[in-house]
């Protein structure tokens, strides 16, 4: 939030562009200030072959550790909040699993985005390990 007077807000977003919303146009809307929020969220929805069933759950777990060791700075793993990497769907062409952690990070600027760039590739580097 930029600026608020009584009849419109000024929003600037994370490109820097400012916009005017009339506040009627707020009244009864949820909105959610980024700037302000301490923690972040990581989620991942990965998709695997069938054939690579038997290596899933190896997978899972070097994912797990693999983010353990290369984002653990600000990785939340006392049970607060969620740090999950688990089997979710078996699909008609895939097996879809889902990755879910949380930061002791705002959810914007450069320090979330090379935290997520970390997480991606702490996943890529640990699927390629497990032979998948």
């Amino acid at each position: 939030v930029a600026n608020m007077t009584w009849m419109y807000t000024e929003l600037r977003g994370s490109d820097e562009v400012t916009t005017k919303i009339p506040n009627a146009s707020l009244m009864g809307q949820s909105v959610a200030n980024l700037s302000r929020m301490t923690k972040c969220q990581v989620s991942q929805k990965l998709r695997f072959e069938y054939k690579d069933a038997e290596k899933l759950p190896r997978v899972m777990d070097a994912i797990k550790e693999r983010i353990r060791r290369d984002c653990g700075e600000h990785l939340i793993t006392d049970g607060s909040r969620p740090f999950r990497v688990v089997w979710t769907d078996l699909s008609e062409d895939h097996l879809a699993v889902s990755l879910d952690c949380r930061f002791d990070l705002p959810p914007i600027g450069d320090a979330y985005c090379n935290n997520r760039q970390k997480v991606i590739v702490a996943i890529a580097q640990a699927v390629k390990e497990c032979g998948v």
